[in-house]
């Protein structure tokens, strides 16, 4: 299996320039974020929901009359947002504008993808959830303040995005499934996370559904955060998540395959109804009927493989495993 490629955002646009003379019909977007954006990334098997809105077979396999996407992405794996309004990546965006502008032809965005917050408050739940023995708090000052960052970073992204009435529309996060095994990489001693499963399930003492309950806590607060930012357009990413079974999940919160699939047409549902065109996937998404993670069975291990190579592995320190931890995305 190949590993990740460091591709430049500048061969992106030479490709995204190309689609709109090919695709002139195309809805337009262009996507700024983490993970929910980028995973898998190469890091596993599978598609990102970025390749998959760009994949036309795919796309005419959900919606067969769809004009399709033209998505330029700089979003990346591991990405905060914090980073994301000073990104040097940014730099696309104005090289599409200007290479309009040079031929004097019209332009302009049909919408943007947004998707940024996770990396700011996942793997640092330890910094607001303090415990013992079965017993924790959240410390509301502490969640505020990373709340706070990330609308304000929110404030100078969007700035720095729109120059016009195209919507932004973001996705939020959640579930997050408490777990203490990580997922698997194609290096065999690289794993992705677990970012809340080690501080929750063992320093706290949690049991599984108390440490679901309260990441859902701190979830839905995040959740309602991003909702309320003014010139964001937020979708609920929930429902479709909460609904996937044990084997659409790769870590406490990523997906495999068939679970980006579904995160991608509810993405493609939301940027067709922003872009005017009736979506035709809202069907298929809400007829899902799979067991909703809230349950108290954890969550099956990832594979095989990660299982043998965990059980044969000796035992590491706290430290030395959160060393080769992977950010969520």
């Amino acid at each position: 299996m190949p590993g990740p490629v460091r591709e430049y955002p500048l061969d992106r646009c030479d490709r995204f320039l190309a689609r709109c003379k090919s695709r002139s019909k195309a809805i337009k977007v262009f996507a700024t974020g983490d993970s929910w954006l980028a995973a898998p990334g190469g890091w596993w098997r599978g598609k990102s929901v970025v390749q998959l809105l760009n994949d036309d077979d795919w796309v005419a396999s959900i919606d067969p009359a769809h004009p399709g996407f033209n998505v330029l992405s700089i979003a990346k794996v591991g990405f905060e947002m914090k980073q994301m309004p000073t990104d040097h990546d940014l730099i696309a965006l104005d090289y599409v504008r200007s290479e309009f502008a040079r031929q004097d032809k019209p332009f302009a965005f049909d919408a943007f993808m947004v998707s940024g917050g996770g990396n700011d408050f996942i793997p640092k739940i330890q910094t607001y959830v303090s415990g013992g023995n079965g017993a924790v708090q959240i410390d509301d000052a502490a969640l505020d303040a990373i709340f706070d960052l990330v609308a304000a970073r929110w404030s100078q992204l969007l700035a720095r995005l729109v120059p016009g009435d195209a919507p932004v529309l973001t996705n939020g996060y959640g579930p997050i499934v408490p777990t203490l095994v990580p997922g698997s990489t194609w290096l065999p001693l690289l794993g992705i996370g677990p970012w809340v499963g080690p501080w929750l399930l063992q320093h706290c003492g949690l049991d599984l559904a108390a440490a679901r309950a309260l990441v859902a806590t701190v979830n839905d607060r995040f959740n309602a955060r991003v909702a309320a930012i003014p010139g964001a357009s937020y979708f609920d990413l929930r429902p479709t998540v909460a609904a996937m079974p044990a084997s659409y999940w790769h870590d406490e919160i990523h997906f495999t395959a068939p679970g980006w699939k579904l995160v991608a047409q509810r993405w493609m549902e939301a940027l067709d109804a922003r872009a005017g065109r009736t979506p035709l996937v809202g069907a298929a998404l809400r007829g899902l009927r799979m067991p909703a993670l809230a349950g108290a069975a954890p969550m099956a291990a990832p594979s095989a493989p990660a299982r043998k190579r965990k059980a044969a592995a000796k035992p590491r320190t706290t430290n030395s495993a959160s060393a080769r931890r992977k950010r969520p995305g």
